[in-house]
């Protein structure tokens, strides 16, 4: 083969291996296209099964998401008007320490209390936050202080409504320091977690109106 034919057959060599790049370069852009064409202008479906949603939400029953600790001093006292207290009076001074948990009701949730809307925002419609336990801690609380006048007997079931007063200034203090809020804030985070977990990125959340009270 002479320095001619040499030359040649790299020259069709080269153009070759050109022609093989171009075609391949040209596949690959091509499959490019179709995949950046279906990224870009196929709409992305996602399913989400409100129905068991409802299911998994109204399984949470009552869902328990603030805690307060709260600490109560309080005085009973029983007097007589024509009698002085030191001779006929009762009076207790009690300490309680108790514990409030709220939260939300899930058992009240209703299948159309969960929609979705044309722009696949998840839209749940929520009871109320309420005050679901609050209880006195009998290990921590006690009577700080007894007088009893000198001409009766002490009242035994004095202390017994000394704790029932409490319980309920406890409840009150907590729901003063902003428990009932405190619990509905929660109660969206946790359940908003839940919600993404079933397929939907967008949720948002209404409250109900209170049930009227009994006459």
């Amino acid at each position: 083969m002479n320095r001619t034919q040499r030359r040649f057959t790299i020259v069709a060599g080269a153009l070759l291996v050109l022609v093989a790049v171009g075609v391949t370069g040209w596949f690959m852009l091509r499959s490019l296209r179709r995949t950046v064409e279906t990224a870009v202008l196929t709409p992305q479906e996602k399913l989400v099964d409100l129905t068991v949603l409802v299911t998994q939400v109204r399984g949470l029953n009552r869902l328990e998401t603030a805690s307060m600790r709260v600490m109560h001093i309080g005085t009973v006292t029983q007097t007589y008007k024509m009698v002085p207290n030191a001779l006929a009076g009762d009076e207790l001074q009690f300490l309680a320490t108790g514990d409030v948990i709220a939260g939300v009701d899930m058992s009240q949730l209703k299948r159309e209390d969960i929609w979705r809307e044309p722009d696949g925002t998840v839209v749940l419609r929520l009871p109320p936050a309420q005050i679901l336990v609050s209880r006195v801690d009998n290990k921590e609380s006690k009577v700080l202080n007894r007088k009893t006048g000198l001409l009766r007997r002490h009242d035994p079931d004095l202390e017994s409504r000394a704790r029932q007063h409490a319980e309920q200034q406890i409840r009150n203090e907590a729901v003063k320091r902003g428990i009932i809020p405190l619990a509905q804030q929660n109660a969206e985070k946790r359940l908003a977690e839940l919600v993404h977990l079933v397929g939907a990125e967008k949720v948002r959340f209404v409250t109900a109106a209170p049930a009227p009270a009994a006459r």
